[in-house]
Order: C-alpha cells, then structure tokens, then sequence
C-alpha cells in the first residue's frame, strides 16, 4: 500500500494541470491559460518566461513564488506599458504597472524627495494615459546685506504758511536680508528676499506742506511731481468751474486731458489745489490757481514752480 500511495503522488505531480495566469495591464486584465507540471508559482513563472517570452516582458508577480500549485491555481501578474517619462527635465523610458504613481517610481528607480514636484499625484493610480513628470526641485540659501533708502514722509500742517515746504533730511539704512533661490531641474526659477534684521535702521526724509490757508491735515502721499507753467485768475465769489463746484482760493484750472479733474495738487508758494476748472489758454503743465482777488493774481504773475500729484 506504500508502495501504490507513492507512485500516485510521483504521478500527480508529472501529469500537467492547468493554471489561470492573469495578466493585468493599465488597459484591462487578460487571463491566460497554461498547463504546468510545476510544484509552485516560481517554477511556472520560469515555465513561463521560457515558453512564452513575448507575453512576460516586463511582468511583476503579486502571488507569492512558494505558493504550491493546485489546478485551477490562479496567479497574478502585472504586465508593464513601456511608455516615456520626463525626469529632471530629460525624457527617459519607463515600464508603467497598474498600481499607484509611488509604486511605479520606485520599481523604475526613480528618486525624489519631498520638495520636488510629481505629477500626477504620487498616490494616484498609474492609468493608460498617464505621463509622469518628476521635476527636481532644489533651494540655495544666502544671508545679504542690503542698503534700504529713506523714504519721504509727508504730512499737512496748518501752522505752517500754504505753498511753503519744509524738509528734514533723514538717513539711509541698512538690513540683513535671507534670500532664497529656487532652482527647477537646474534653472532659476524664482528668487525671495525676506528681512531678518536691521543693522541701522533708515530715517525717513520728512516734508511737510503747509496748509494755513486750506486747513487739511494729516499723512498725505504724491505719486509724481512735476514743474508747472502757474498763471492766477480771479472770477469773483460765486464763480464755479468746468465741473460745476465753485472756484475759490484751493482750487485750480488744467488741461484735463494731461491732469484729470479731480486731481489734488500741492503748489510751491500756493498750497493745496483741486483740479476743477479749465481754459482756452490752459495746455500742457499750465495750471490756473485761483486766488482771492485780482491784486493776488497780478502779485503772482506767471511762475515756474514745483507740483506734487497728491494721492
């Protein structure tokens, strides 16, 4: 009876039986069926490969090699699309598996660390239309010592005569700045500075526009200046402007097509001046101040004079 049981079994493993292969791609699954007279999985994956070289190209197998054969076994492969993948900025082939983006990077070797940018998504699932790009992203790191220029501190004040600007020379500082450089596969891409601290600290230039006549106070800003051809007029009390406001010392005739109505102005020698009138002789950088009587007019005659563009 011994002798029968061991003749069977010797006679169970030669006789063929037959085994589901399926082979998944990213286009689908496609179960192939092979007879094998192999103990375990590796044995007929090396059946396999030696038989049928063309249909386990590229193939990772998901079932384990120990696992014994029986019939109607079912072993999972994964089959690969050759397909190309730009890495660092250079084309290069890849083998793509059904499984996740993570997955596939690391069976083509491919290295990356968490400052570079992998498209798609390194947990997403590889699919038949998927195109890796691995950009290499990469950070220098520099202190700088910056000059800062004072800037111009403006303000109004009433106890200061209008049309008269005082200024206090300030001073230059100086900073420590971080200024990081971003490279993206080994070209600039982007440079931040940030402050870390001062040196010496700038102090800001002061003006200060007088506005007795006027009265405004307060942090004012200009956004350009110029020198203005200025003329006077004088059109009695109840006298009002090209917008329909009335003229009064404050205000001022221009060339609307080079200082929109509305526009603040501050004048050498005058004060402040709303834009709010215009004339035929008018043009260009002229500007028409409005003054209290004809006497003031034909005291400021016609003068060449600094203009701020008051924001």
């Amino acid at each position: 009876m011994l002798f029968a049981a061991s003749t069977l079994l010797m006679v169970l493993l030669i006789f063929p039986v037959p085994v589901n292969v399926e082979f998944q791609t990213l286009t689908g699954t496609k179960t192939v069926t092979y007879l094998t007279s192999s103990s375990n999985v590796s044995g007929l994956i090396h059946q396999i490969c030696r038989d049928d070289a063309k249909n386990t190209e590229n193939i990772i197998v998901d079932t384990d090699g120990n696992e014994p054969i029986r019939k109607g076994s079912v072993v999972q492969v994964r089959k690969a699309t050759v397909t190309t993948a730009k890495v660092g900025g250079t084309k290069e082939d890849i083998c793509l598996y059904p499984g996740t983006i993570e997955e596939n990077l690391a069976i083509n070797g491919i290295t990356y660390d968490d400052d570079d940018i992998v498209y798609p998504a390194v947990k997403s699932e590889a699919t038949a239309s998927t195109v890796v790009k691995v950009k290499e992203v990469h950070y220098e790191t520099e202190e700088l010592t910056k000059t800062v220029e004072a800037e111009d501190e403006v303000v109004f004040d009433t106890g200061v005569a209008s049309g008269t600007i005082q200024t206090q020379e300030g001073s230059d500082g100086e900073g420590v700045y971080k200024q990081v450089t971003t490279y993206v596969n080994g070209k600039k891409k982007d440079v931040k500075t940030t402050f870390k601290k001062w040196i010496k600290e700038p102090k800001n230039n002061k003006l200060t526009f007088g506005t007795s006549a006027t009265g405004e106070t307060g942090a004012v800003s200009y956004s350009r200046i110029f020198t203005a051809e200025t003329t006077a007029y004088y059109a009695g009390k109840n006298a009002h402007g090209a917008i329909g406001t009335s003229c009064h010392y404050g205000t001022c005739a221009v060339d609307p097509t080079v200082i929109p109505y509305g526009t603040r102005l501050y004048i050498e020698g005058y004060g402040v001046a709303l834009a709010n009138d215009c004339g035929g002789a008018v043009k260009g950088n002229i500007v028409d101040l409005y003054m209290n009587s004809t006497s003031q007019c034909i005291q400021w005659g016609r003068r060449y004079v600094t203009a701020y563009v008051l924001e």
